[in-house]
């Protein structure tokens, strides 16, 4: 249990400091509007139709997050290298273990951010498959995408997306200290993909993820919601072949078109796992026939980029 406490302080935002970072990140995305033009003309973050929804993801899951990606990591470290002295874990945990080692410290910085990004590309995509759809649905549920949104994020769509990517990177030695060093870059990235801005880094539009980029993987699949899965790399999507960020139009139309998506916290949590459920029977044909409005709902979110015909810019939801 000790070892797992040690981890934990190191690995683990707690709830406050959850808090802390969205009160910081409200700050400055409550200023960057002011300053710059923005990307659609909707209300302003704060009066969000389902802003409660956005607050809730952002703090109250964290903590199971951080604890499910430290079992990973430490089952991880026994599994790959047989380490089990809690001492000899904690070690690793500092110094690194693995053939990463033994890079400096910008290397490693580097090789981490690459790395770690193209991991979550791929898991992305997977999350837009016809299985892992339902709980990635709750991110592209807003309707009115901004910074906060990207705070929605389902815990397994959070710990195999998310969390995976980074403890591959640490068992492949590098350390600890290099992903604290960098998480508020991680995170203020994160939001700033999200945020209503018209921003598309000039020439750098094909290296770096910008807010429209990310934009408009919010859109169906018609558009852009089928392209753009990096997150910090926007150049990992020009080599799969997967870039979309046309320079004459802007992303306008976001959201799920499945009128039964719940609004709010706990709903959405409880229906990702049971439409997952659902399919998963149709799949092993074990449900009995279902009506056609039943049907309807599920193909509505069974398909990871229906157009939302109601969700247009500027539009209520």
């Amino acid at each position: 249990m000790s070892v797992i406490a040690a981890i934990l302080a190191h690995l683990s935002a707690p709830t406050w400091a959850a808090l802390r970072n969205t009160v910081v990140l409200a700050l400055i995305f409550t200023l960057l509007p002011r300053l710059a033009n923005v990307c659609n003309r909707t209300p302003a973050w704060w009066r969000k139709p389902d802003l409660s929804t956005d607050l809730c993801w952002a703090v109250v899951p964290k903590f199971l997050y951080r604890i499910t990606q430290t079992v990973l990591l430490v089952s991880g470290i026994v599994v790959c290298y047989g380490i089990h002295d809690p001492d000899d874990i904690a070690t690793f945990l500092t110094e690194g273990h693995g053939p990463l080692v033994r890079l400096g410290f910008c290397p490693q910085v580097v090789l981490y951010l690459l790395g770690s990004d193209l991991l979550m590309y791929f898991t992305h995509r997977l999350f837009h498959g016809h299985r892992l759809w339902p709980f990635h649905a709750v991110h592209h549920s807003s309707r009115h995408v901004e910074w906060i949104s990207a705070t929605r994020t389902h815990p397994l769509d959070a710990v195999l997306h998310g969390g995976l990517p980074d403890v591959v990177m640490l068992l492949l030695g590098i350390p600890l200290e290099v992903l604290i060093w960098i998480l508020p870059f991680n995170i203020g990235s994160s939001a700033a993909v999200h945020a209503n801005l018209d921003w598309r880094f000039g020439p750098l539009r094909y290296v770096l993820a910008s807010p429209v980029f990310h934009r408009w993987h919010h859109t169906s699949a018609s558009r852009g919601g089928s392209s753009n899965f990096a997150g910090t790399f926007a150049f990992i999507d020009l080599v799969f072949g997967t870039f979309y960020m046309p320079a004459d139009q802007h992303p306008d139309a976001y959201g799920l078109d499945d009128p039964d998506f719940p609004a709010g916290f706990v709903g959405q949590i409880l229906h990702s796992f049971l439409s997952h459920r659902n399919r998963a029977a149709d799949a092993a044909g074990e449900r009995h026939p279902r009506s056609e409005v039943q049907h309807a709902a599920d193909t509505r979110i069974a398909d990871p980029h229906a157009v939302n015909t109601g969700a247009l810019a500027g539009e209520g939801p």
